[in-house]
C-alpha cells in the first residue's frame, strides 16, 4: 500500500510508512499563526486536528517562521487564516490525521484556526 488520497483530494500516506523523527508540542489555536522549525531531514508533517466538528485549521509552510505566519493571511475579528491548506478536525475526516510532505525550500511551517474564536489543539509530528 502506497499514497492514497483522502475525500479532500489530498495525497496522504498511511501511517505504516510514516517514521516519527521528532516530536513538536501540541499548539492551541488562538487567532495567531504559530510557527515552528522544520527538523534537519524532515521529509513529512502527521497533524492531527482535536478540534470539535466544523474547526478548521490552515497550514503554510516558508523559507523563515515570518514567511510561514505570513502565508497563513490571518485577518478579521475574531481572527483567522484565510490562506493556506486546509485542514479539517479529526471527527470531520475518516482518517484521523493527515500526512503532508514538506516542500524542500521550506525550513518552517505556520498554523492558524480557519475559524475565528476557534481555539482547538493541534498535534503535529515531524518525520519521514
Amino acid at each position: 500500500m502506497g499514497n492514497l488520497t483522502n475525500e479532500y483530494g489530498r495525497i496522504i500516506t498511511n501511517d505504516l510508512y510514516f517514521t516519527p523523527i521528532q516530536y513538536d508540542a501540541d499548539l492551541t489555536m488562538d487567532g495567531t499563526g504559530q510557527a515552528t522549525a522544520i527538523a534537519t531531514g524532515v521529509t513529512r508533517l502527521r497533524i492531527t486536528n482535536s478540534g470539535a466538528t466544523t474547526e478548521d485549521i490552515r497550514l503554510a509552510f516558508g523559507a523563515s517562521s515570518a514567511a510561514a505566519v505570513t502565508a497563513l493571511t490571518v485577518t478579521g475579528s475574531p481572527a483567522a487564516a484565510t490562506t493556506g491548506m486546509l485542514i479539517k478536525p479529526t471527527v470531520d475526516s475518516t482518517e484521523g490525521y493527515e500526512v503532508i510532505g514538506v516542500p524542500t525550500t521550506a525550513t518552517h511551517f505556520a498554523i492558524a484556526n480557519a475559524t475565528g474564536g476557534d481555539t482547538q489543539v493541534i498535534s503535529v509530528t515531524q518525520g519521514n
